[in-house]
């Protein structure tokens, strides 16, 4: 895995509950929250670089650059990546997935497994 990580955040943004570091994130109904991604269609904002325990947590949410992400599945360098339903990244291929950016490098088919990831912003496969 690439040891570093160069990556621009969204500022002033709390967890709406506990959130696993690494995983993908969306806004949630209350106005400067975000919570975990919960479908591969879901408005993924970017991914947690921090660890937030619990509601009101500060959440380092990176939505551009050279970033960190757990990953769902086997995927390869150049992948583009979209949410999964347990929040980590995972290779996306199908009409109105979300896409967050891309592999940097492959990762393992081991669900939870950390790697970097080049995050574009949010768009629509």
């Amino acid at each position: 895995m690439t040891s570093h990580a160069h990556f621009i955040t969204l500022p002033g943004l709390v967890a709406s509950a506990a959130i696993a570091q690494y995983s993908s994130v969306k806004l949630a109904s209350t106005a400067g929250q975000v919570k975990i991604c919960s479908a591969v269609a879901d408005e993924c904002i970017g991914v947690i670089q921090n660890d937030p325990a619990a509601a009101g947590d500060p959440a380092e949410v990176a939505f551009l650059g050279l970033a960190k992400a757990l990953v769902e599945a086997s995927v390869a360098a150049g992948d583009f990546l979209g949410p999964s339903v347990t929040g980590r990244l995972k290779a996306v291929t199908g009409d109105n997935s979300s896409i967050i950016g891309y592999a940097v490098e492959g990762a393992s088919a081991t669900a939870g497994d950390i790697f970097a990831v080049a995050l574009t912003g949010p768009a629509r496969y």
